[in-house]
């Protein structure tokens, strides 16, 4: 906050795949980074660059999520609790934000979409059959600068 004095846009992309198991075979320690990195950051980060956020006055945060959060899936437990937990972490900061009025909260599924981590997870798959991830981005710019309620959420392609 000494460097800049607000903070316009806060895109929360990062995240871990652990491995693909049942869940009683969850290794703990990766079911905890898919925790950490996925969820603990999430929280950290919006701590950090909350103060900015309300000195903009109108500020967005973009939330990049999975189906799996919502649409458990065998063998994804440790990924899809962690996104579940993070999609609750952002719908409560939205609530709260929504009282005081400026910030604005979207949680963005991309769907299928080719990175390093769908690969992971689908090594079978063509990756010329998914959308590559600048039709993602140009979306999320898009909708940075257009007008939402917060607590917006969506899946690129269609409303959620």
């Amino acid at each position: 906050s000494q460097r800049w004095d607000k903070l316009d846009v806060l895109v929360i992309n990062a995240a871990y795949l652990p491995s693909l198991t049942p869940v009683t075979q969850m290794e703990p320690k990766q079911f905890g980074q898919a925790l950490t990195v996925n969820v603990l950051a999430t929280q950290a980060l919006l701590a950090a660059f909350d103060p900015l956020m309300k000195r903009a006055g109108n500020a967005r945060v973009v939330g990049i999520t999975s189906s799996v959060g919502t649409a458990p899936r065998a063998f994804w437990a440790a990924y899809g609790a962690s996104k579940a937990a993070f999609e609750v972490l952002l719908d409560c900061y939205a609530a709260e934000v929504e009282k005081l009025g400026g910030t604005r909260v979207a949680i963005v599924d991309p769907g299928a979409t080719r990175t390093a981590m769908r690969a992971k997870a689908y090594p079978g798959e063509d990756p010329a059959s998914v959308k590559p991830p600048e039709d993602v981005a140009a979306r999320i710019v898009a909708l940075v600068q257009e007008e939402w309620p917060t607590r917006h959420r969506e899946r690129i392609g269609q409303s959620r």
